[in-house]
């Protein structure tokens, strides 16, 4: 009689046909540590941990996964500064954690804000004029720069450009 096999055997079977490569191997050990940082991260912003408990952390962390582990601080860190919020805590973790200079991304956050405050005078200041000309006038107008398809455009325009200026220093 034929031999009726479980389904983990047909599985276990089948398994032994695949092989991982090394390279696939590498891929997820860098994803594990990817996701690790972020974790520790996210435990420092949310204040679940102080600065000196996560650098604790990361030494444990380094001792296991040397490799690239500034780069990944300093990217992840980098890719969460956001203009016109607060950003000292991830600045603090990039200069204590990863040994960066912030510097430069205290400059861009600043020319940041320095270039809003110029295009939403200048846009605001279209607006107006585009009010007036239709009659409306007065102290008490304010125009809507969020209702202005233009304003979108130059927002978006300058948060592009302070993305890719930012993520260059990572």
């Amino acid at each position: 009689m034929a031999e009726i096999k479980s389904t983990l055997d047909i599985i276990m079977e089948k398994a032994k046909k695949f092989s991982v490569t090394e390279e696939e191997k590498k891929a997820f050990k860098r994803r594990e540590l990817e996701g690790k940082v972020k974790g520790l991260i996210q435990k420092y912003l949310d204040g679940l941990v102080d600065m000196e408990r996560l650098k604790e952390d990361v030494e444990v962390l380094r001792k296991d996964e040397a490799e690239d582990l500034d780069h990944l601080f300093r990217q992840e860190a980098v890719d969460r500064v956001q203009p016109g919020q607060i950003n000292t805590p991830l600045l603090e973790i990039l200069s204590s954690v990863a040994g960066m200079d912030t510097g430069p991304v205290k400059k861009l956050l600043d020319d940041f804000d320095s270039r809003m405050e110029h295009e939403r005078t200048k846009q605001e200041e279209v607006l107006r004029e585009e009010l007036r000309q239709k009659g409306i006038s007065g102290s008490a107008v304010i125009p809507n720069l969020y209702a202005d398809e233009d304003w979108r455009k130059v927002l978006s325009e300058i948060s592009q450009t302070f993305k890719e200026a930012l993520k260059s220093l990572a």
